[in-house]
Formats: structure tokens, sequence, C-alpha cells
């Protein structure tokens, strides 16, 4: 067997197929006999533990250059065209059509072509019925709520519930994600509005209008003037833009950069910005807006100096509601979900609930509760978003944009892996890109996808994207006959629907927990996220928690841990010996482990840790590689003996064998690669051997053995 390709040999001392020799230090007929067998789950491993047993093995293995390598093993390189050769390959190969490439290449676009004409509404219909109907219900009020928290007219998030969600249904490939308003992004959006945004809204009346909304009249007057629904638009637009490029720069793994702890932190941070927006609708306060760093700290400073003046009513009102909310998550939805799939729709009947209160008993009149206001009927026509306004908010969009990709694709993978099914990276990107340029032409602002929507909508039976299409029909509905029958909603009722959605968020600091318990620097990286986003801004938090997972990689690459491994009694673990105390290391075997490639940038570290690790000192192995070097100058002056080919010494007919050892040192002296070294090595385990490659590739070290080999590797460091 050799050691290092784990391939069997038909002979001992043959040649395995990784180039390494394998010698048995014994002949023996019986395998068993030399040693044991291999994984054969008892504490048998290749050969005995001890040092000079009967069952040792022999290495030979060539210490090789890359240029020697590629010398004696003839490499042949691929021929690597230029760039405009590379150009003309993709405009050839793309322009070479066929029926199949041609019905690949437009089923790829649309995924629709895929999956309708496999539907089967005997299997599927009904729960993508009673999702739909159900994602719908949940639309209407976290649409309304979170248009509000984006600093829009709530019946923006109806909007946005249809629209973009049509679009995305024909192009997405996720079949379980629910596309629609999303807290952090419209946080994130509330922010360039509360910046370019000059001019109140103005609610349209006409029943198929939306030109009072989204239009240029009050521009035209006056070209730096623009309501909040035109700079939310015109942030779709841009972020559609944005995403249409990164998916033809096949950029659909950029997410990777983004990890859990960071999205966790920043997430989190989000939240308490989401929570202080909401204060002044639950208190019924006036609270001045703040942009830029520190912006939270001095919300807060209003908030508090204006507390004593709060609106009782609308703490009344703001306390039933998120009490209802809450004895509904924690006990009723529990008991609820034991009885049947089907949530029951808590946040609309409180929005229907809030909308007859105030309706009869007059609240904004008698209690000067704020509330919704007029809302438009019917669907709007389409108006260009301001284009002057795009170059102003490219780095917001762009940080949006990575932002709603990384959530919405995260949960896309979630979904796929539960359900079988694959999601592509770079469509997902063309589908929420044009779903956002889409809906910025009806006044839409950037969405993404929902987690609380998206789990209903997988629970009560959803399957396929018809879902969309259901809840679709039914926020046209809304808009059409139902939608002036909330204007009397108060909006200390949405702020309690959207304060009670964040307990969700503000429960991720259960990671910070864990994960501080495992490793202090994940654990950086979410505490430099979240601080950065609650007291400098968002953008700024999530730049800073970016840096600081790069810095973390950094380090981890430059000093990996490192351990001396020691063998548990009657298994097959090597663990620590400094953490474990059941590690008992091998007589004559230190055995080093370091967690990470050996690189220009480490190599110093490494050296340094495997001398302080398994005690080695270089200069008594230097002075040890000096005597017996001496020591073989001289006994070759004295016997004189014939060489041969190989390097064996005989004399008087007798074989005699060389000082191998001292012929590595000579070998590496003079340059030459030693071919037929035979180093006895007594191990345990054969995969720690395979770590150390000498056939081919680069030298990528992570576990390796330091026994009787050290003076070949100390040669390979020092000289």
């Amino acid at each position: 067997m050799c050691l290092h390709c784990q391939l069997p040999s038909a002979k001992p001392s043959e040649t395995g197929a990784c180039g390494t020799i394998v010698r048995g230090m014994e002949q023996t007929n019986d395998y068993n006999e030399a040693g044991g067998g291999v994984g054969d789950g008892e504490d048998r491993g290749v050969g005995n533990a001890g040092a000079g047993s009967a069952g040792d093995f022999c290495v030979v293995r060539p210490a090789l250059t890359v240029s020697q390598r590629a010398r004696d093993y003839h490499y042949q390189p691929q021929d690597k065209p230029g760039f405009a050769k590379t150009v003309q390959k993709k405009v050839r190969d793309s322009c070479v059509c066929s029926g199949s490439c041609l019905k690949t290449a437009i089923t790829s676009k649309l995924p629709i072509l895929t999956w309708l004409p496999t539907y089967n509404p005997r299997q599927s219909l009904l729960g993508d019925i009673i999702a739909g109907v159900t994602v719908a219900i949940m639309h209407i009020p976290q649409g309304m709520a979170y248009a509000l928290l984006a600093g829009l007219p709530p019946i923006t998030g109806l909007y946005m519930a249809f629209f973009p969600l049509l679009v995305y249904s024909i192009l997405g490939t996720s079949r379980h994600c629910s596309m629609g308003t999303f807290a952090v992004v419209c946080l994130m959006t509330r922010k360039v509005v509360e910046e370019m945004a000059t001019a109140p809204d103005k609610h349209p009346t006409a029943a198929s209008s939306v030109g009072d909304l989204i239009d240029n009249t009050t521009a035209a007057a006056n070209p730096l003037t623009y309501t909040p629904v035109q700079v939310s638009a015109a942030v779709a637009l841009m972020i559609g833009i944005v995403q249409v490029i990164l998916g033809l720069l096949q950029l659909g793994s950029l997410c990777v950069f983004l990890s859990d702890m960071l999205v966790s932190g920043f997430t989190t941070g989000a939240a308490v910005h989401v929570m202080t927006s909401q204060i002044k609708y639950l208190f019924g306060l006036k609270v001045q807006g703040y942009n830029g760093p520190l912006k939270i700290i001095y919300t807060y400073k209003d908030i508090i100096s204006q507390v004593l003046h709060a609106n009782p009513a609308a703490m009344v009102i703001s306390g039933l509601t998120i009490a209802t909310l809450a004895f509904n998550n924690e006990v009723l939805k529990p008991w609820v979900r034991t009885k049947t799939k089907i949530p029951v729709p808590i946040e609309l009947l409180v929005v229907i609930g809030g909308t007859v209160a105030s309706y009869f008993g007059h609240l904004n009149d008698n209690y000067n509760i704020r509330i919704v206001g007029e809302i438009p009927t019917g669907i709007p026509s389409p108006t260009l978003p301001p284009f002057e306004l795009l170059p102003r908010m490219v780095v917001d969009s762009i940080v949006i944009s990575i932002v709603a990709y990384t959530v919405s694709y995260s949960m896309s993978k979630i979904f796929a892996k539960r359900h079988n099914y694959q999601v592509d990276a770079t469509q997902e990107l063309y589908a929420l890109g044009l779903s956002n340029v889409f809906g910025s032409f009806f006044g839409c602002g950037p969405i993404a996808a929902s987690l609380s929507r998206s789990l209903i909508q997988e629970a009560v039976g959803g399957v396929t994207q018809i879902t969309s299409f259901i809840c679709c029909g039914i926020i046209v509905l809304v808009l059409l006959f139902i939608g002036p029958v909330f204007e009397t909603l108060p909006n200390c009722v949405l702020s309690s629907i959207i304060v009670v959605a964040l307990k969700g968020m503000f429960l991720q600091v259960n990671d910070l927990k864990r994960i501080w318990k495992v490793s202090r620097m994940d654990a950086t990286i979410w505490l430099s996220s979240f601080l950065g986003v609650v007291i400098i801004d968002i953008d700024y938090g999530l730049l800073i928690g970016i840096i600081v997972s790069l810095l973390v990689l950094l380090c981890r690459s430059q000093q990996p841990k490192t351990a001396r491994f020691g063998h548990i009694a009657n298994t097959d673990l090597y663990l620590d010996v400094a953490k474990y105390s059941s590690a008992v290391e091998i007589p004559s075997v230190s055995i080093f482990h370091f967690g990470g490639p050996v690189h220009f940038a480490n190599i110093e570290y490494f050296r340094t840790q495997l001398e302080t690790v398994t005690g080695l000192n270089p200069s008594i192995i230097s002075d040890k590689k000096n005597i017996l070097e001496k020591a073989q100058t001289s006994e070759d002056d004295t016997h004189q003996p014939n060489m041969e080919a190989n390097g064996s010494v005989t004399s008087e007919g007798h074989e005699k064998e060389p000082n191998k050892l001292v012929m590595l040192f000579k070998n590496m002296k003079n340059g030459k690669k030693p071919k037929d070294l035979t180093i006895s090595i007594p191990v345990k385990k054969i995969a720690f051997v395979s770590n150390i490659c000498g056939c081919g590739g680069r030298i990528d070290i992570h576990e390796f053995i330091v026994g009787k080999i050290y003076f070949n590797f100390f040669s390979f460091l020092y000289n």
C-alpha cells in the first residue's frame, strides 16, 4: 500500500501511483505480521507505534522544486490565449446557434418556461392558492407599515407588493421567497429619501393615475424639488441597474464577502435604527429628522426632551396593539400551529380593528392621532423617475443593492436546499434588478425577500411561483376597491406592527453570546458591524464590518493555530496534548499541526512555531549533520570501496548499506535530488503522512510529522 496515494502496490519496494516508493523494514509474507491493517478500527496503523518496531515502513520520496518536477516529469503547460483570442472565442461560441442551444439560452433567462410546462395542478395548486392568499393578507399591513418606515405613503407598499413581484415571478429561480418590502432595505432607502427629498407628497385622488404621486409638475417649477416617492423610485431604478450590471459581470457570488456574523451584526444594528424611527409614531411626538454620523444619538436626545409632551391616546393605542400582537406570537400562534398550518392573520386583524376604531371614534379630530390619510384607488400609470438624481445616489444604491441581494439569495439557498432544487445566483441578480427597474416606473421603492413572509409561504404549502401570481391578483383587488377603506388607519398601529416584527432581529444578539465562546475574532466582526451601524450610520457600519472581516481573514492566514498532537488510546483520534489530557504523544514521533496553508507571509511564523511546539533545535541538528558528514568522509577515505550506480557500497563482495541520511545532506548540498533515499518513519495514521506532498503541486502543509524526518525538513528550511 502506498502511504501517499493509498493505492495498493503489488510487491514490497514497488512504486505507488504518486511516485512514492514503499518498502517494508522486514520482508514478511503475512501483512499483519508487518504491523497490521490500515483503518482496522483497532490500535493498529501502518506499522507499530514504537520506534524501530518490526512493522515500520520505509517511504522513499524525492524532494523536488517546481522546475525539477516540470523537467523530470515532462510538464506540458496548456496554451494560454491572449485577451484578443479569448474575446474572439467567446464571441464565436456565443454566435453558434442550434435548436437546443437556443432553447437553453431562453429557458435560463426565463425560468418560468422551465417549471410552468411541468406544473401539476393536482399536486400543487391547492397549496399555492392557500399560500398566495395568506401571503397577500400579510402584504397589506406589512406593505403599508414598511412604506411608512421608508418615509413613503402607505399605498406605495402595496405597489411594491404587486409590480416588482410580477417580474420576479417570471424571472426568478426561487420558488418560496416572498419579494416586496423588507425592513432593512426600507430603512436604508429612508436615509436617501430624507437627504434628497425636498417636497412633501401629494396623495392623488384620480382613480387610475399616479400623476400627483410621482410626476414632475413640482419639479418643473423648481428642478431641485423632489417628492419622497420620486426619490425612492430613482433609488429603485439605480439599484436595479447596479444589480443587472453585477449579473452581466457574473458576480453572483458577491455575497460570500458578507459573512454570517457580519450580516447578523449589521441587521441587529439596523433594527435599532428601525425602532428609533418608529418611536415618534408610538408616542405621538414630532421629532426632527437627522442625517449623518451619530444621528441616532441626536434623535434620542430630542425624544427624551419631548417625552413629557407625548400623546396619551397614541400611547394607549400603541400599547394595546403591541400587547395583542405579542400575545398572538407567544401564546396563540404556537397553539394554532399544532392544529393547522394556516396562521392567524393577526396583523390584518389589528389593522382592521384600528381602522374601525379610528373611523367611528374620530381619533384624528378628537385626539390628534395621525392617520394614513387619502389612499388612491386603481392601478397607477407609469411615469419616468427623475434621472438627474441617479449620479447622486450611486454609492448608496450599490450598498443597498448588495444588502438586498445578499439577504434574498441567502434565503433562496436555504429554501432550495430544503426542497431539493437549484437557484441560479446570476439569474437572481437579473430577476431582482429587472424587478426594481420595472417597479421604479410605478413609484415603487427597492424590494428584497422578507424572511417572515417567506417562511409563512413555505409553511402553509406554497410549492411554485404560482403563489406569487395569486398574491398579485389579491393585491390588485385591494388597489382597485379596498384601498380607501384604510384611510383612517392610525400610523401608530402600523408602527406597532413594525416594532413587534423586530423581535427576531433583536434576538440575533444570542449569536454574539454563542460565537464569543467559540471564536473571539468572529465575535469582533459582529460587534464592529453592530456598533458601526448604531453609533455612526448604516452604510458606514457595513463598510466597517467588511474591513474587520478582511482583517480577521488576513490575521487567520498570517498566524494559524498550531498544536502538538497526541493519540487517544483505542481510537483513531489525534488531539492537542495541551487541551486534552487523554492525548498521549507517540514515542519518538512529534505530530505538529499547522491550521493553514504555508505561504510567503507566514513561513517565518511556521518556522518559529515548528521549533517552539516540537522543541527541535536547528543548531543542534546542523551540528549533528556536520558530524555525520565528517564521519562519512573519513569512512570513505579509509575503505575507498567501489561505488555502484545506485549509490550503494560494496566491499570484498559483500554489500554494505550507505548512510542514507548523509547522502541526503550531500545531495541537497550539491543541488541534487535524492532519488533512492529510504527513511524510516514510524507513523500511526496514514492520513498525516499523505499531507506531506513531494510528488506534485505546491507544498501545502497542514499536519506535518516530525520524527526521524526532521533532518530533511530543517535542511529545507535553513539551507
